[in-house]
């Protein structure tokens, strides 16, 4: 399968073009075992071979050409590349996912130009890369992350990831109401606890996503979490409170650079609620 090759942002370039017949393999692997979390993209070139690989804290998503998948820790692979130039490139994690997700994505384009497009995108809490003559940027929630704006007039094209969702499973009444909701966020959390620190990030960035979700104010007390346990006010509507869950567990492994594979969930993702959740893109 064809992959789509996106413009790097140039923010945090480590090195670029490196020849490696000067700058061999072992010494990128190095580089690499050196920073445990680190999120990013390696690409190598070669005459007309070329392939990048994607981290996002510390994992190895994988590693990919124009042309299809590649395994660039692989030797027969890695001998491709052995008289070509390699760079690596820093990310925030929720860019490098971007990138990896947006290998294989949807196209389409605004019917606004810019500047009169950026409402819209925030509207739509756009995630995925917005592409014009001029630029390549990457954006989550509607919220520019990292690269530069269009110019004032462009057409824009939108890369959004695409849905690689099974259909879930039937989920019995009791577990839709609040009691199942709580049950299972407050197994995730309890997961998570032992490489996230989930309880000193709670607050924190319930705080900072109270404008956008009102349940998690932490002066409320509508939505909070113990240390042991999630607790939920009857009150609050339950739609409201998926999305500001998923919201709030997502900005807490981001603000702790810890990828969600990494973590034990095996009991988390094996409850019914799971693929309702939104947790698996």
């Amino acid at each position: 399968m064809a992959h789509l090759w996106l413009p790097l942002p140039a923010e945090q370039v480590l090195y670029s073009g490196l020849p490696t017949d000067y700058y061999p393999w072992t010494e990128v692997y190095s580089d690499l075992t050196a920073q445990p979390r680190f999120s990013g993209v390696l690409e190598v070139k070669q005459n007309q071979y070329q392939g990048r690989s994607v981290w996002v804290g510390g994992e190895l998503r994988g590693s990919y050409a124009p042309s299809g998948d590649l395994n660039l820790r692989s030797l027969s692979t890695a001998a491709q590349f052995a008289r070509g130039s390699v760079s690596l490139s820093a990310l925030d994690p929720a860019v490098a996912q971007l990138i990896w997700l947006c290998r294989d994505a949807d196209q389409g384009e605004l019917p606004l130009r810019w500047p009169d497009a950026r409402d819209l995108l925030a509207d739509r809490r756009f995630r995925g890369v917005l592409l014009s003559e001029t630029s390549c940027s990457f954006w989550d929630d509607g919220r520019l992350l990292a690269g530069p704006l269009p110019q004032a007039g462009e057409r824009l094209i939108t890369i959004t990831p695409r849905t690689r969702v099974a259909a879930p499973a039937p989920v019995a009444p009791a577990l839709q109401g609040v009691q199942g909701l709580q049950g299972f966020w407050s197994e995730v959390l309890r997961a998570s606890a032992p490489k996230v620190p989930v309880q000193a990030l709670w607050s924190q960035l319930a705080t900072r996503l109270a404008d956008r979700h009102a349940c998690l104010d932490p002066f409320a007390r509508e939505v909070w979490y113990d240390g042991q346990s999630l607790q939920i006010s009857p009150d609050v509507p339950l739609s409201e409170v998926r999305e500001a869950l998923l919201d709030q567990y997502r900005a807490i492994l981001a603000q702790a650079g810890v990828a969600l594979r990494s973590l034990p969930l095996t009991e988390a993702r094996a409850h019914p609620l799971w693929a309702a959740s939104g947790l698996e893109e």
